[in-house]
């Protein structure tokens, strides 16, 4: 392999190291737990930016994405906010989605009821990621 050849792999791998990096800066946890959603028209809510919400809900108005169907999506933490569904489920799941042809890749909160973590009772707490503190 050449120098150049091994500059130009060491300058990708340095640039995916910096995003990722960027992507979880000021959050202490980062799980890798892969889910999929249960319905189609799953809105993912960014309830950060501008200003941070109190907690994640319907009141987050700002829509980043509309999910579809069975989409494999990585859930990064769980945090408490509006309750849904007929059980009541007030968590909220902060994911990482891959783009597809309806929509580009990004990140947000989505409500938990729609989401197949694998617990199907309250409190649908997913023990295997964080409580979100953003």
């Amino acid at each position: 392999m050449t120098i150049r050849k091994r500059r130009a792999i060491a300058a990708v791998a340095m640039a995916v190291a910096a995003s990722a990096t960027t992507l979880v800066a000021g959050s202490p946890a980062f799980a890798n737990v892969t889910v999929t959603t249960l319905t189609s028209g799953l809105n993912v809510r960014d309830c950060y930016h501008p200003t941070k919400a109190a907690y994640p809900g319907y009141s987050c108005t700002t829509i980043v994405a509309s999910l579809e169907n069975n989409l494999s999506i990585r859930l990064v933490c769980q945090r408490a906010g509006d309750g849904v569904g007929p059980q009541n489920d007030y968590y909220w799941d902060y994911i990482l989605f891959p783009a597809t042809g309806a929509h580009g890749s990004g990140e947000g909160y989505v409500t938990d009821w729609y989401v197949n973590t694998g617990v199907s009772s309250p409190p649908f707490r997913d023990t295997r990621v964080p409580i979100c503190n953003y």
